[in-house]
């Protein structure tokens, strides 16, 4: 009897610590499944973020007004998809060649004079002052009426984009204000408006106000 009850009672206990290991692995694995979705939730976040977090930050984030001595423009389209390029195959449009970029924008009549050929400057050396983000930047040059530009300007100034409007009119997506052969442009990657200066700003509030964008945007 008492051999036979211990024979029951191992039994029992053998079945009970069965039972038991078996209700943990289970637990366990349903534990285990729950970390493992929680890893995956995790890293698809992070992926999400690294796609969109830059778009986002740049959407949300405006430079400080006390900080940047551009002028800050509402933000909209720029209207690059309208303008056509001037020197290369028809129908190839400015935001094609300027896709994912910045840009700076002037609107200048063909006899560059000397105002103008300042802002051409400007443009020019405030990206190349960039260093290792100037090929982040790009220049276009709005020309304005009929004319052509003298070759030997456009030599100074290689990879600057031309395209070319009849008036103003064409151009109002642009906030050109009372003296439009002043405004300089800046133009995010996604198209739109960001600042505006004067061709009177100094040198080095532009190169300020740029090296700040590029590297806080996250963009282009």
């Amino acid at each position: 009897m008492v051999f036979s009850c211990g024979h029951d009672i191992g039994f029992l206990g053998i079945s009970f610590f069965s039972w038991k290991s078996a209700g943990n692995g289970q637990r366990y694995q349903q534990l285990k499944m729950t970390k493992a979705q929680r890893v995956i939730l995790l890293f698809s976040f992070v992926g999400l973020f690294l796609i969109i977090g830059p778009y986002a930050f740049y959407a949300w984030w405006k430079p400080v007004a006390q900080t940047n001595k551009g002028e800050l423009l509402e933000t909209r389209s720029a209207g690059l998809q309208l303008l056509a390029l001037e020197g290369v195959a028809p129908g190839k449009m400015l935001a094609d060649s300027v896709k994912k970029k910045w840009v700076f924008l002037t609107v200048q009549t063909a006899n560059c004079d000397a105002r103008c050929q300042n802002k051409l400057y400007l443009m020019r050396q405030i990206r190349t002052a960039q260093g290792e983000n100037m090929d982040r930047i790009e220049r276009a040059w709005v020309i304005l009426g009929e004319g052509q530009p003298d070759p030997q300007l456009l030599k100074a100034h290689p990879g600057l984009h031309l395209t070319r409007v009849s008036n103003l009119a064409s151009l109002g997506q642009l906030p050109l204000g009372s003296d439009p052969g002043a405004c300089i442009f800046v133009i995010d990657p996604l198209g739109n408006l960001v600042m505006r200066y004067d061709d009177r700003s100094k040198p080095k509030d532009i190169l300020k106000d740029v090296g700040r964008l590029l590297r806080f945007s996250g963009i282009g």
